[in-house]
């Protein structure tokens, strides 16, 4: 099974820019990421502190500075993809704990926004993705 499956329950989108994300974690632990690709169901993190599967964490989302999305959510997995010749960086499937209808809602509204694409799949090149879809 790919990890570039396209038959999601939540198709993954990845944003245009760079989308900076707080993190609170059990015990006071803090740490700061950048989203590598997002849905309405969870996110792609990456960040220089590695939170163990399980962990319930509070994410406040810079999609717009001045109005950070905030919600809590639940680490899926953990990578450490740190080497010897850079910092530490560990990437994270965060799952999304979204109860309420209106914050549900609001997260759509953010990836509907023309800041969002689809990811480019292994073997395609980014420009044809994009040309695909212009005619």
């Amino acid at each position: 099974m790919s990890k570039y499956q396209p038959e999601r329950v939540w198709p993954r989108l990845v944003p245009q820019g760079s989308v900076m994300v707080s993190i609170y974690g059990p015990n006071g632990n803090q740490a700061y990421g950048v989203i590598t690709d997002v849905s309405v169901g969870g996110a792609k993190i990456v960040a220089g502190v590695g939170f163990p599967a399980g962990d319930s964490l509070l994410l406040r989302i810079g999609f717009d500075p001045d109005a950070p999305y905030s919600t809590s959510g639940r680490v899926i997995w953990c990578h450490d993809e740190s080497d010897a010749t850079h910092r530490a960086s560990f990437s994270h499937g965060i799952r999304f704990m979204i109860t309420d209808p209106e914050q549900e809602g609001r997260l759509r509204a953010i990836l509907e926004s023309p800041g969002f694409e689809q990811p480019v799949l292994p073997g395609q090149l980014a420009t044809a993705s994009k040309s695909s879809s212009s005619g």
